[in-house]
């Protein structure tokens, strides 16, 4: 499997790459179900066949990876339990529209939040193929580093699901439900009894005994009943050598309004600080790139520089450092990063030099 990431003026897309493999009967019948039905939790996707390589694009138009979400935020309760509740929304939704869970790709590359961070989307790629307790497992192992550890509850359910994930034959959905559904959530660290705890208490020696993980928040409970998890969801490798992948593309079919003007970044080699320097019409700050990392965005108080226009996405774009070399990169902006006039795709990391023109959305700087 390889990924690429493309755009256009209108849309942004990941491709996901199976050389040499064809569409299966899984596939046909996933794909025909996709374009009749919007399943809720899942990225639409069509399929395109070149010189026997199968793609799957799914459009991301808008939306972040988790990986990237979490360079910028905390892994949380709150989260956690958007996550968890739209994985159990599939558990049990997928089957109603012949789709299989061992077809999800379950890797935070793969994962998206919109930018709110409470609705999270998930790709289904048929000719992929993976037990879904083996996929929860190795997406717990990217999430635990991320995990804010100044939140108990996130410590208690991230590190309580890891382990249930490991014990041999068990039914980790079933288990998550099960404490969902008012029993006692002890802390595995200290054998003491949550907040959320059911009516039934448990003894000190059973506590000692037990190791249970808090579940959803009741809020969230409230919204996801174990009969049905969809109401909930619906309100919120090493590449092996082989021919060069070809880059498709899809033709614009309207320019984008809020992207009619460049932006300019000049990167100062050698210097401690890089700086953007505005050179827009409107009322935007110059900024001073501070640190090995600067998230510029908009109605974000957690970027580092914010900017006022309102086509500038919350996580619109990252510059970078490493050693002297600046780096910017687009994070999936509704109206685009663009470096010397270039649209810059999803994960594309350029260099930048003195001299380069930035543009995010309309707003222009120069970097120096």
């Amino acid at each position: 499997m390889n990924i690429q990431y493309q755009r256009n003026l209108k849309n942004s897309y990941m491709i996901v790459i199976e050389p040499g493999q064809p569409l299966n009967m899984d596939g046909q019948l996933a794909e025909k179900m996709i374009q009749r039905q919007q399943i809720p939790g899942l990225l639409y996707w069509v399929t395109m066949e070149h010189e026997g390589d199968m793609t799957f694009w799914y459009q991301i138009t808008g939306l972040q990876s988790l990986s990237d979400w979490l360079t910028h935020h905390p892994l949380d309760y709150k989260l956690f339990g958007h996550l968890l509740s739209g994985l159990l929304a599939l558990q049990e939704e997928l089957p109603r529209f012949y789709l299989k869970a061992e077809h999800l790709l379950l890797q935070s590359e793969q994962i998206f939040l919109d930018a709110s961070g409470e609705k999270v989307v998930f790709c289904y790629e048929p000719l992929w193929n993976r037990d879904p307790r083996q996929s929860l497992q190795e997406l717990m192992e990217q999430l635990l580093p991320k995990i804010d550890h100044g939140d108990k509850e996130a410590v208690r359910l991230g590190y309580g699901l890891y382990e249930r994930c490991q014990e041999e034959n068990a039914d980790v959905w079933s288990y998550v439900l099960e404490q969902n559904t008012g029993t006692a959530c002890v802390c595995q660290e200290s054998g003491e009894v949550s907040e959320t705890d059911g009516p039934e208490q448990k003894t000190a020696e059973e506590e000692n005994t037990q190791r249970k993980s808090p579940g959803i928040p009741e809020k969230m409970l409230e919204k996801l009943p174990v009969t049905s998890a969809l109401s909930w969801v619906q309100s919120l490798g090493k590449k092996k050598k082989e021919k060069p992948v070809p880059v498709y593309l899809f033709e614009p079919e309207e320019n984008v309004e809020a992207c009619a003007n460049p932006t300019v970044y000049l990167g100062a080699k050698g210097t401690a600080e890089g700086r953007l320097l505005y050179r827009g019409t409107g009322e935007e700050s110059s900024f001073v790139i501070e640190g090995d990392s600067f998230l510029l965005g908009g109605r974000n108080e957690q970027a580092d520089g914010q900017l006022l226009a309102s086509g500038v996405s919350r996580n619109h774009a990252r510059i970078t450092r490493e050693e002297d070399q600046y780096y910017i990169e687009d994070l999936n902006s509704r109206n685009g990063t663009y470096l010397n006039g270039n649209l810059l795709a999803y994960k594309q990391k350029c260099p930048v030099k003195p001299g380069d023109h930035l543009r995010f959305a309309r707003e222009e700087y120069v970097f120096y």
